[in-house]
């Protein structure tokens, strides 16, 4: 293959994506991520993203801005009717994105599971390092949880969220399962950072370059958000749940991988795309959310990267939506 992608990316779709990009910039961007320059300049592109739009309303699906006391949040709702809400976190790497960047995908969710989506703005890093945008994610949940001015019903709430979203999304899971959150029926985590970055991991040691999110990638974003913590780190202390481990060591709130005890979770929904960095921790928790006899659904998608569940429609996206559907509607039953 000459088109510039990444030969492990087959899917057509995806891949004649990424070769248009390539067309235009010589080689498929891993963005500021892996560029040389001061941390501000390359964070300042990230945030300047084009693509990041607000998509009209359409006969499936409208969007509802509102706010929590000052948050900004975006409630989708399918028009066809609707049971359950999502309250969802952008990905971005924690450094970037807002209400526009997930947009599409939010839509495309709604529109596959019946839920409603309620998006959340929620504070950046390294402005707001970890556990900011977890806190905000908890106070949109919260929220929610009161009934969303009228707009939601408090009984029926789960999690979700993209990438570093996903990470979010799965901490506050811990959270809820410990009580120090409101309750939820499902998890929702769509290719989600679940551990610090780890270069022995194979995923991470195949997936270095040529990609929309590399090893290298992953580790500017994580010393941007965990300002204070190490890299890979020691595994669970004994008898640990949320917090850290050790001192100086990487707290579990970051890495939820690393919980001590998984037992008791709210049933999750994991996808992991094959060419990324992120894959083996995707499929690493899921087992063990399996082994702690929670319900999980898991979905490998082969032959795309990190990202691909927000490129524009796609057989990929749409068939892993549809893939997931049944276990969100399942929870909200």
């Amino acid at each position: 293959m000459s088109d510039g992608v990444h030969p492990a990316i087959t899917d057509p779709a995806v891949r004649a994506h990424l070769a248009r990009l390539a067309a235009r910039a010589g080689t498929i961007p891993s963005g500021a991520t892996d560029a040389a320059g001061d941390d501000a300049t390359r964070i300042a592109e990230l945030r300047a993203n084009p693509s990041w739009v607000r998509l009209p309303d359409d006969e499936h699906v409208e969007s509802i801005d509102t706010d929590a006391d000052g948050l900004a949040l975006r409630l989708y709702r399918p028009r066809a009717g609707h049971r359950g809400t999502l309250v969802f976190a952008h990905g971005g790497g924690w450094v970037a994105g807002d209400l526009d960047n997930n947009d599409a995908l939010c839509r495309a969710l709604a529109a596959a599971t019946g839920a409603q989506v309620l998006s959340v703005d929620y504070r950046l890093a390294p402005e707001h390092p970890f556990p900011a945008g977890l806190d905000d994610l908890e106070r949109a949940l919260r929220f929610a949880a009161e009934g969303a001015d009228g707009l939601v019903d408090p009984t029926l709430l789960g999690v979700a969220g993209h990438s570093a979203g996903g990470n979010l999304a799965a901490a506050l899971a811990l959270r809820s399962r410990e009580g120090r959150a409101p309750g939820i029926r499902i998890q929702v985590l769509l290719c989600p950072v679940l551990d610090a970055p780890d270069p022995d991991r194979p995923s991470y040691r195949a997936h270095t370059e040529n990609l929309p999110l590399t090893a290298t990638g992953m580790q500017w974003y994580w010393g941007l958000y965990l300002q204070d913590a190490g890299g890979a780190g020691p595994k669970p202390v004994p008898g640990s749940t949320t917090g850290v481990h050790a001192a100086g060591s990487v707290p579990v709130e970051a890495a939820p991988l690393r919980a001590a005890e998984l037992a008791g979770s709210a049933p999750a929904v994991i996808v992991a795309a094959s060419v990324d960095p992120l894959s083996d921790e995707a499929e690493e928790y899921a087992d063990r959310l399996t082994a702690s006899e929670v319900p999980t659904t898991f979905v490998r998608r082969e032959g795309v990267p990190h990202l691909f569940l927000v490129f524009p429609s796609t057989p990929a996206r749409d068939e892993v939506l549809a893939a997931i559907a049944p276990a969100v509607r399942l929870a909200f039953a």
